[in-house]
């Protein structure tokens, strides 16, 4: 990576002449000439294909609407972003802008590098209320602003069309409910040999959040949460209800267990996965399927899990902070935001965008399996901002699978579960 230009580089050319003493110049960040002054930010990110292709174009659009202002978009691949960020703000070399997954913001927000956003929000008339809450968890800390959503994500279901057919459903209705997605899962697997209804994460993997990530929807369906006032909020009849409604699948054969690609091999008829599997699917499988918001229990209530980006700036001089914020608002505009999610696919993050008719348009006129995806981004859910999260989910999957895997009771899993989350957070 090319090495970040020093603030401020003074060059004192100064040579004795028999007219005098010739001028000094010097250059930094901001051009300070009268004809062209520009201040020059850099932003760095980890987009890359068609996201990167959408982010660049966006940026230069930015750059020919501000001719006082130049951002320099600079790619870092995601496996190194939160290093390099971390990095530069022990070196205090960062940069001036930086977009990072909403996992990384507590370990952000906690160094103190970050430009709080408070005033510039006002000055730049961004309508934060206009966000989804659960969104802007990720940018808050003690009551004040250090980041905006850029970018989200959520979970819904996704079925085979062609096994519903072949299983005698109808391939235009998905199940809404607990109780019907079992009911078609036993229908599936039992008139096509070989098949399962559902399938969902169970392994602990790489790091637990898969398990996690997939399991907290139904937690927060039936009323209970994952953490809640600092502590582990799982253990309890709702919980266990959860729980119990996944692992009762696999005990009895509806459901796989160790695996992951099954709906894609076209061997089980559903799965709840990302918004960003729709493009990828369309091209890949050799099945038609639909999409559906995430079936709910009895008496529960919608809910999904989000990813996504936040955006934000680090506290340089003034000159740069402004031009820093307002390409923070630039990006988090309502036309903005709807070009960024026509080009990547990603949901919107605000109702008011969701709502938007000709964003609404251009999804059913573009794809209309997103649509799922678009109505229910309204129920996602936050997953805690805290410093001690990664260890806690992993901590939590690990009890988990033993479930999944028939080494454990629900009640054990749970309970065991409980105390490593309370474990991992106390620490």
């Amino acid at each position: 990576m090319k090495k970040r230009a020093i603030k401020l580089v003074s060059m004192f050319l100064c040579t004795a002449t028999l007219i005098g003493l010739s001028a000094c110049k010097s250059t930094s960040k901001t051009d300070r000439s009268k004809s062209n002054r520009k201040t020059v930010v850099e932003f760095w990110h980890y987009w890359d294909g068609n996201n990167g292709k959408a982010i660049n174009e966006l940026v230069k659009k930015f750059n020919s609407e501000n001719k006082d202002i130049e951002v320099k978009p600079v790619f870092i691949p995601n496996d190194q972003l939160m290093t390099k960020l971390q990095m530069a703000i022990t070196s205090k070399t960062t940069p001036e802008l930086a977009a990072a997954d909403i996992s990384g913001m507590a370990k952000l927000r906690s160094s103190g590098a970050l430009l709080q956003l408070d005033q510039y929000v006002k000055d730049n008339n961004i309508n934060v209320g206009s966000f989804y809450p659960s969104l802007l968890e990720y940018g808050k800390e003690n009551g004040k602003l250090y980041s905006l959503p850029v970018s989200t994500n959520n979970l819904a279901l996704f079925y085979n069309k062609d096994l519903f057919k072949k299983a005698g459903l109808d391939p235009n209705k998905a199940p809404k409910t607990w109780d019907e997605l079992q009911s078609y899962s036993e229908k599936i697997a039992n008139s096509i040999p070989g098949t399962y209804g559902f399938e969902f994460y169970t392994q602990v993997g790489d790091n637990g959040e898969g398990l996690t990530w997939q399991l907290q929807p139904y937690l927060w369906q039936s009323g209970a949460d994952f953490i809640k006032n600092g502590k582990a909020a799982f253990n309890n009849e709702k919980g266990e209800k959860s729980l119990s409604f996944l692992v009762n699948l696999i005990n009895k054969k509806l459901a796989p267990v160790g695996s992951w690609d099954d709906f894609a091999k076209g061997k089980c008829a559903m799965v709840v996965d990302g918004s960003w599997m729709v493009g990828i699917w369309k091209d890949s499988l050799n099945f038609d399927f639909g999409t559906d918001m995430i079936p709910t229990p009895a008496g529960g209530k919608n809910a999904t899990n989000m990813g996504g980006e936040q955006i934000f700036a680090f506290n340089k001089s003034s000159e740069e902070n402004k031009a820093a914020a307002k390409f923070i608002a630039y990006m988090t505009s309502k036309k903005t935001q709807i070009q960024w999610d026509e080009k990547t696919f990603f949901m919107p993050v605000s109702k008011e965008i969701a709502a938007d008719a000709d964003y609404v348009k251009w999804v059913k006129s573009t794809d209309a399996r997103l649509m799922p995806f678009v109505e229910q981004q309204q129920y996602a859910h936050a997953r805690p901002s805290m410093m001690q999260y990664p260890a806690a989910s992993l901590n939590f999957a690990k009890e988990i699978e033993k479930a999944y895997f028939g080494k454990a009771s629900v009640k054990e899993a749970l309970s065991n579960a409980e105390k490593a989350v309370n474990s991992a957070l106390d620490n």
